[in-house]
């Protein structure tokens, strides 16, 4: 099957970047090249799966132009990829020359990543609208897991950009994201019109429909994906799940043996997103059908068929059908024992049965064995609250991420002291909702 989407012109670039440098770098040659060309050089080998390359090009390109203020917004940002926030701060705080609010819209992301959400609110707000790119900040708070923030920002600055690809990408992301799936189709049909050999809107498009239910329509979608691009591993991944769901298993087999040689399944992992795409829309049912397919008749590695039990567990959880989720969760446990993840989502089972105290033994399990997971502490701090045993409730608080004020404390007292049932009732959904997988 030959390619009907041809490298873009951006495209083509980028692949001379890539092989120039690398010649000159093999030759032991200085590599002579714009700040703007290095930063998107790093960018290619990130997307294309070689981080060290990455990693390489952007300490060549600071060690050029130690001085430029994008090349270190840029490496800020590398760092909040990669988890290391502290890295990211130090840097922005070094930055003084910043004439485009690229640097104030750095600083906003790292708020938000210090839940420092009004602060960062208040610093977009303050400057001029014109300073900053409307697109750049909708994006930043898609990263952030800020959609409805995203759509806002688009529609009270984006004007004039409504018709834009970039602005339509992240609206269909958005509404994608939210759970508005048939407003993404809109939004995916319309970026369809305006390119239509593009193999992510089409596969964009796919997962959506899947959501939906409309799994021919998805399979269609995702025809029109590989027939753009023959490389796109992820299209025959959720074709793959398509093809299970429907029933067919050696076609399901075929797609999925395409995505493992095009690196679209993780070494140890299955796909993901189509299951919580599924389970989103309340498709348990469906979701249950496709881990039984991974299992039944696919060669899993043993860590890809532990991590479907769990997500077996996670679908009969979601669906009440609470001996199922035990079943799998202790399967998981069984060759894991110290698996956190798994501990949280059977003390969430636990909490729908109001077996509180079987609930608080399995988060203590939890932290014992990642101490990192300090958030599981409020959840464990309402436990105890809920059970009128305020002492541990004052000592879960003071160890949590978030540590409550003795005021905050007083209050949440009364109001179990008094019965406040709508309180809590949004108090205990909440609380479920924050550990659900």
């Amino acid at each position: 099957m030959a390619k009907r989407n041809p490298l873009s012109d951006n495209e083509k670039r980028l692949n001379n970047l890539a092989r120039d440098y690398e010649a000159m770098r093999a030759g032991g040659e200085s590599v002579y090249m714009e700040p703007d060309d290095l930063a998107d050089l790093c960018l290619w080998y990130d997307n294309n799966h070689y981080p060290e390359k990455s990693d390489e090009v952007m300490e060549y390109a600071l060690s050029m132009y130690p001085n430029s203020t994008m090349l270190q917004i840029e490496q800020a940002y590398r760092y909040l990829d990669k988890g290391d926030i502290d890295s990211a701060i130090i840097l922005s705080n070094q930055i003084e020359d910043d004439m485009t609010g690229d640097l104030q819209l750095l600083k906003a992301r790292l708020l938000i990543e210090n839940e420092e959400y009004e602060k960062a609110d208040e610093l977009l707000n303050s400057f001029p609208p014109e300073d900053l790119d409307p697109i750049m900040v909708a994006n930043m708070y898609m990263e952030t897991h800020f959609s409805e923030k995203a759509i806002d920002w688009l529609k009270q600055h984006g004007q004039g950009l409504e018709e834009e690809e970039d602005y339509l990408s992240i609206l269909m992301n958005a509404y994608c994201y939210m759970g508005k799936y048939e407003e993404s189709v809109e939004i995916c049909e319309k970026l369809i019109d305006k390119d239509p050999f593009s193999a992510h809107y089409w596969l964009s498009l796919g997962r959506c429909l899947l959501a939906l239910g409309e799994y021919n329509k998805a399979l269609d979608a995702c025809d029109f994906s590989i027939t753009n691009d023959e490389d796109m591993g992820e299209a025959y991944l959720t074709r793959c799940n398509l093809f299970a769901l429907l029933g067919n298993k050696q076609k399901a087999k075929e797609n999925l043996k395409q995505a493992i040689k095009l690196h679209a399944v993780a070494p140890g992992d299955m796909n993901e997103m189509d299951l919580a795409l599924l389970l989103d829309q309340e498709k348990a049912e469906d979701a249950i059908r496709l881990m039984n397919f991974y299992l039944r008749y696919l060669d899993l590695t043993e860590e890809q068929r532990v991590n479907t039990y769990f997500r077996l567990g996670v679908c009969y959880a979601h669906i009440r059908w609470d001996k199922n989720a035990f079943d799998y969760f202790d399967k998981v446990l069984a060759l894991r024992p110290n698996d956190a993840e798994v501990l949280t989502q059977k003390a969430v089972v636990y909490m729908n049965q109001n077996d509180f105290d079987a609930a608080l033994e399995q988060l203590q399990l939890a932290v014992e064995h990642e101490p990192e997971r300090n958030y599981l502490y409020r959840t464990m701090g309402i436990l105890s609250l809920l059970k009128k045993r305020y002492d541990d409730f004052r000592k879960y608080s003071a160890q949590s991420d978030e540590p409550l004020t003795e005021y905050e404390i007083n209050e949440a007292i009364n109001m179990v002291e008094n019965s406040d049932e709508v309180s809590i009732n949004y108090l205990m959904e909440s609380m479920r909702n924050n550990l659900r997988y």
